[in-house]
């Protein structure tokens, strides 16, 4: 099934219903979050994350993430990368904080994405699902063994969340999943790097690494194409 064509009229649109959400929706969502039993001490309250600044710059982030996604991809992909730039979003900016990933906001994430492959689905037909299903499981698979040879260095949240971005990626085609995967892993490393140059040691946030892998590779797909 063809994707209608996309105006600039669609790609406002989308901006809007991305970033505003996430402008309304940051403060309830992270105030109304219950803390994890066995979080390290010490760790910043989620209630206490929301501030004016946070808010600010996970909108303005929503917003050049779904203008870049309305850009550079087709329509039927758009609702995937609906959520990693909206609910997502907030979730890596959670990690971002505290290197944390809460549970119940990731399992709203991964609700989020299967609905949103469902759509994507009716929209372009059953291919574009299923390249969705198969991106989520290599990728939820690739996380899972690397959390395994890691000896649980990298986070099971990070696994958790690995699916979500495989899905979305793996829409709009297996390249374009390959790219979000190894721009993930060298953001991450750039960012490890960073880190011991400037001596801080132990664990760090990996899901925005993972996260920017993605929407780079977006870029990639828009030069490209």
């Amino acid at each position: 099934m063809p994707s209608p064509p996309t105006t600039w009229w669609h790609v406002v649109l989308l901006v809007v219903v991305t970033a505003v959400p996430v402008l309304l929706g940051t403060r309830p969502v992270l105030r109304r979050l219950p803390e994890p039993p066995e979080a390290p001490e010490p760790k910043t309250p989620y209630a206490a994350l929301p501030t004016g600044r946070l808010v600010a710059a996970c909108t303005a982030l929503a917003a050049a993430g779904a203008l870049l996604v309305g850009v550079a991809l087709p329509p039927a992909t758009w609702p995937l990368w609906w959520v990693l730039g909206a609910p997502a979003l907030v979730l890596v900016a959670v990690d971002a904080r505290t290197t944390w990933l809460p549970l119940p906001l990731t399992r709203a994430v991964q609700a989020a994405a299967v609905g949103a492959g469902l759509l994507g689905a009716g929209l372009a037909g059953w291919e574009l699902g299923a390249r969705a299903a198969g991106g989520a499981l290599a990728a939820g698979l690739l996380y899972l063994l690397l959390w395994r040879v890691s000896g649980r260095a990298l986070g099971f949240g990070d696994v958790r969340l690995a699916p979500v971005l495989g899905a979305a990626a793996a829409a709009v085609g297996w390249p374009t999943l390959l790219a979000a995967l190894l721009l993930g892993s060298l953001v991450g490393a750039g960012v490890g790097v960073v880190l011991a140059l400037r001596r801080r040691r132990g664990a760090f946030a990996y899901a925005p690494s993972m996260l920017a892998g993605a929407f780079l590779a977006v870029g990639l797909v828009g030069l490209s194409g």
